[in-house]
């Protein structure tokens, strides 16, 4: 499992192949982005742990932050 940390970790081609989608495909169906087999969660994870949690949160518009802070300290 891979743990996102506050700066950004290398990945290497083993990693990248076990969470990205099967042939490397992106897919969207019914409006939904890479919908089967948990692979929009496992990409996902793959991106926060390459960039680090710090970058994320830096992106993020300042109401994204404010419901993150909201879910967080919930």
């Amino acid at each position: 499992m891979l743990i996102p940390k506050k700066e950004g970790q290398p990945i290497n081609y083993d990693i990248y192949e076990k969470f990205t989608p099967a042939e490397n495909k992106l897919e969207v169906m019914d409006g939904v982005f890479l919908p089967f087999n948990n692979e929009r969660e496992k990409m996902l994870l793959l991106c926060l742990y390459n960039m680090g949690l710090q970058n994320f949160v830096d992106i993020l518009p300042n109401e994204s932050k404010e419901v993150l802070k909201e879910l967080i300290y919930k």
